[in-house]
């Protein structure tokens, strides 16, 4: 197993490891930018997710269109009159407002193949670079899959806790960091699980770099809460959560 500790000649203080962990996601999308390969892997789920939304309002448009045109008939109201476009034009906003609205959920369901290839394609573009990983057996690849199962579980219990918490009052400033950092726990994962670093150890990281792994999660939160611009969250969450993994013991100490 492959171990990412190395040493630190440089220590962030606390507030300037928040800043970081807070302005690394806006970075990870200027190295996409930059770099025409990650680039193409942070393009094609969202290409493809693009093409099936486009196919798929169409499609909810004409039908609810027939819908509408088939009930103004059956209640002797004429088709082409001005009340009748009114409902067409309120039916086509409701569509198109569906659409932004679960466009990032379908995106990132659409992406989750490609998060870890766009992952191990940022890992020699970071800075230090990530070690290469060694060939792996089947056998390896089916236990690091139970560890991603295992990791995808733990994560999921403890965000539903946190947001069964964040209603006790006081208490739910504590479950607000804890989502936070779940949210960071995440991204970090891809590299982290491709090199044997299992539940525990990726934990021990968020702890380790908290401040960092803070003001990431709270980065994104904010960056998934923005409609239609969300669909750029995912791609800077995966190779921000790498950078992440490879810049925190490395040429820069994060808190």
């Amino acid at each position: 197993m492959l171990t990412l500790t190395r040493s630190s000649p440089l220590r962030l203080s606390r507030t300037e490891s928040l800043r970081y962990g807070a302005v690394l996601p806006w970075q990870a999308l200027k190295l996409i930018a930059r770099d025409r390969v990650l680039l193409f892997w942070s393009a094609v789920p969202l290409l493809i997710t693009v093409g099936l939304y486009t196919w798929l309002l169409g499609s909810l448009k004409a039908a609810v269109k027939g819908m509408w045109l088939h009930a103004f008939l059956s209640w002797g109201w004429n088709p082409g009159g001005f009340v009748a476009d009114l409902v067409l034009l309120f039916s086509d906003l409701f569509v198109f407002l569906a659409g932004a609205l679960t466009f990032s959920i379908a995106a990132g369901i659409v992406a989750s193949p490609f998060n870890d290839l766009l992952a191990e394609k940022t890992e020699p573009r970071a800075t230090p670079v990530l070690p290469p990983v060694p060939a792996q057996s089947f056998r390896t690849k089916v236990r690091l899959i139970w560890v991603d199962l295992l990791k995808a579980l733990a994560t999921t219990s403890a965000t539903i806790l946190a947001l069964l918490l964040s209603w006790i009052p006081l208490v739910n400033l504590v479950a607000f960091a804890v989502a936070l950092l779940l949210m960071t726990f995440q991204y970090i994962s891809y590299p982290q699980t491709r090199r044997g670093i299992g539940l525990g150890a990726g934990l021990g990281f968020l702890w380790r770099h908290f401040y960092a792994c803070l003001g990431f999660g709270a980065a994104l939160s904010l960056f998934y809460a923005l409609p239609i611009v969300s669909v750029l969250a995912l791609p800077a969450a995966v190779v921000g959560g790498t950078l992440l993994v490879a810049r925190s013991e490395g040429e820069i100490g994060l808190r």
